[in-house]
């Protein structure tokens, strides 16, 4: 909890005020998560402070909120061909990835549960960037990842918004976009190094390294090409 509210003022998510007197306050909660490895071990011990997005208001604290996630039968179409070609397979995940997102509409919240500031107990936070909770956040968020993975020179798939495509006469990437998590595979390792250089760049990014475990599944080659 202390990494995390850390990292949020470290990102400059908020500045404690005093509220107006018209102000319409959205609460907030810690989540917590026990992450499992694909090996049945625990990974580290999660905790994640959102927004309670049901206290929002349509029209007033927010308007859009779609934000397209790459379909399930796309992943096992992308990494099935990957794996009967023999490219390689990567997987990145970028860390905190809302709080990359200005935050365009005002939203008042109210101070974190265990972390209330005692000189100020009557003060609420007013929001500047997007977090995890906000109806508004996937929509802002995809919309500034489009934009930079859009610049180094891909195209979106008109199956699949959220696969996007690098070709030129010599080199053939796919990029598959599930919120925070990607996965990258190509027929030309020099652009890969390109693509982390320049994510990297914008956001703070982890390199998973070769994927073994994506969204609950155990990614394994066969003989047939295909991965369970």
């Amino acid at each position: 909890m202390f990494e995390k509210l850390r990292a949020l003022i470290r990102h400059g998510t908020w500045e404690l005020v005093l509220p107006p007197s018209d102000c319409k306050l959205v609460g907030c909660k810690w989540v917590y998560r026990v992450k499992w490895k694909s090996d049945a071990f625990i990974a580290p011990f999660k905790a994640r402070l959102v927004v309670k997005g049901y206290d929002q208001w349509p029209g007033l604290d927010y308007i859009e909120t779609f934000s397209p996630v790459v379909k399930p039968v796309t992943i096992r179409t992308v990494l099935t061909m990957a794996i009967m070609k023999g490219w390689p397979l990567r997987q990145l995940d970028i860390n905190n990835a809302f709080l990359h997102e200005k935050l365009h509409e005002t939203v008042y919240m109210t101070q974190p549960p265990g972390f209330q500031d005692a000189t100020n107990p009557h003060h609420v936070y007013r929001l500047n960037k997007e977090i995890y909770g906000l109806k508004q956040a996937p929509c802002a968020w995809y919309s500034t990842l489009k934009l930079v993975i859009m610049n180094l020179g891909f195209q979106k798939s008109k199956a699949d918004p959220s696969l996007v495509i690098y070709h030129n006469e010599i080199v053939l990437c796919y990029l598959l976009v599930y919120v925070d998590d990607l996965v990258i595979t190509w027929s030309n390792s020099s652009l890969l190094t390109h693509v982390i250089h320049n994510l990297g760049i914008q956001f703070s990014l982890k390199d998973m390294g070769t994927i073994h475990y994506f969204l609950g599944l155990d990614v394994v080659p066969t003989t047939t090409g295909l991965f369970l």
